[in-house]
């Protein structure tokens, strides 16, 4: 049995002197080597940063533009919303300016009021269920139907 590309092969044989044929016209009515140059030339200008800078503003930012606009909107406003935290939070001392004296009676002051708040009296406990034992000492009771 024949694979499907010696089918193909077969199949398209009689097409292979078109082919070469066209081959031929093509490398005939190739530039001389002077134009070759001439197109290397410019091909190597557009490669320059700016020919590329160009493509890549036309490829990638221009077709997408609201969104980057978007993006750009969004970055000022955490930019604007960061400065702005930091320049509050100079006003603000130190964790370090507070005295032991006064965090020992923001601390006397805060037990105060828990003790205010709380009541004194505890709660009634319920004395404690005893345990039963195993279930093969409890009474069975047995219910008619």
């Amino acid at each position: 049995m024949k694979t499907p590309r010696e089918l193909l092969t077969e199949r398209h044989r009689n097409m292979r002197p078109k082919l070469d044929a066209m081959r031929q016209k093509v490398i005939t009515a190739m530039p001389s080597s002077g134009k070759v140059d001439a197109a290397h030339r410019r091909w190597s200008e557009d490669r320059s940063i700016g020919a590329v800078l160009t493509k890549v503003w036309q490829q990638l930012i221009w077709p997408s533009r609201r969104a980057w606009a978007g993006m750009a909107v969004i970055w000022l406003v955490v930019l604007g919303a960061n400065v702005g935290m930091h320049g509050a939070s100079r006003g603000t001392p130190s964790r370090g300016s507070t005295s032991s004296r006064d965090i020992a009676q923001a601390l006397h002051e805060q037990q105060r009021l828990l003790a205010e708040l709380l009541p004194t009296e505890a709660p009634p406990m319920r004395a404690a269920r005893p345990k039963p034992g195993p279930r093969s000492q409890r009474p069975t009771v047995i219910k008619a139907c």
